[in-house]
C-alpha cells in the first residue's frame, strides 16, 4: 500500500515537470509572432495567386501557392508537436529555418505573380 502511494506521487511529479525545462516568455512571443507572420505570408500568397493569376498561368500560380500552404501547414504541425514536447529541442532551429524559407518563398512568389501580371 505504501509502495503504491509512493509510486503515484513520483509519477505525478514527473508528469507535471516540463519536458525541456522552463520556456522564457520572450521565446514564446517570438515563436507565436513567427508563426503568425508565416501564416499571413502564406495566406496572402494564396489570395494573390487567385486574384492576380487570371491569365494563361493561373493554374500554375494557384498550384505554387497551394504547395506553399502545404509546407506552412506541415511546419506549423511540427511546431505544435514541439510545444507539446513530442520532439527534441534541437528541432526548434529547424522550425526557425523552415519559417524563414517559407517566408522567402512567399516573397518570391509575390514578386513572380506581380511581374507576370504586368505583361
Amino acid at each position: 500500500m505504501f509502495h503504491e502511494r509512493h509510486h503515484d506521487s513520483i509519477s505525478s511529479n514527473i508528469s507535471n515537470a516540463p519536458l525541456f525545462g522552463e520556456t522564457h516568455p520572450q521565446v514564446l512571443v517570438l515563436q507565436r509572432l513567427l508563426a503568425l507572420i508565416t501564416s499571413v505570408m502564406a495566406g496572402t500568397t494564396l489570395i494573390t495567386a487567385c486574384t492576380v493569376g487570371t491569365g494563361q498561368y493561373a493554374g500554375l500560380h494557384v498550384f505554387m501557392s497551394l504547395v506553399l500552404i502545404a509546407l506552412t501547414s506541415s511546419t506549423m504541425l511540427l511546431a505544435l508537436w514541439y510545444q507539446h514536447g513530442d520532439i527534441p529541442p534541437k528541432v526548434l532551429y529547424l522550425l526557425y529555418f523552415n519559417c524563414g524559407c517559407i517566408n522567402a518563398m512567399a516573397i518570391l512568389l509575390h514578386i513572380y505573380f506581380s511581374s507576370g501580371s504586368k505583361k
